[in-house]
């Protein structure tokens, strides 16, 4: 039952991951790139490291719907909460890098 998370989880890991080994590209829609034109790299690693926690929200749903199957509707909106609570975290936190 817990399949969906883990493909969740798996998904935020691969976009993190890329994020993070390439980090001179432009990856990111709601950034402002050519404000931040010197730091776009320091940018990504930035936001790269934060997309990791919708991931392991991800896995945490997934142990507790392993344990509990019936958790699973209540659980599947802490997945877009956690997206749009990282979003607007790297958002404001593009403010420091000029972006």
């Amino acid at each position: 039952m817990g399949h969906p998370f883990l493909l969740f989880a798996t998904i935020f890991l691969i976009l993190a991951i890329v994020l993070y080994a390439a980090p001179g590209r432009k990856l990111l829609n709601f950034v402002h790139y050519p404000a931040a034109q010197d730091q776009v790299a320091r940018l990504n690693r930035y936001a790269a490291l934060r997309l990791l926690l919708p991931a392991l929200v991800n896995l945490g749903c997934a142990w507790a719907v392993a344990g509990r199957p019936g958790l699973m509707v209540p659980m599947i909106f802490l997945t877009p909460l956690s997206v749009l609570g990282v979003v607007v975290w790297i958002a404001a936190g593009a403010r420091r890098f000029g972006a």
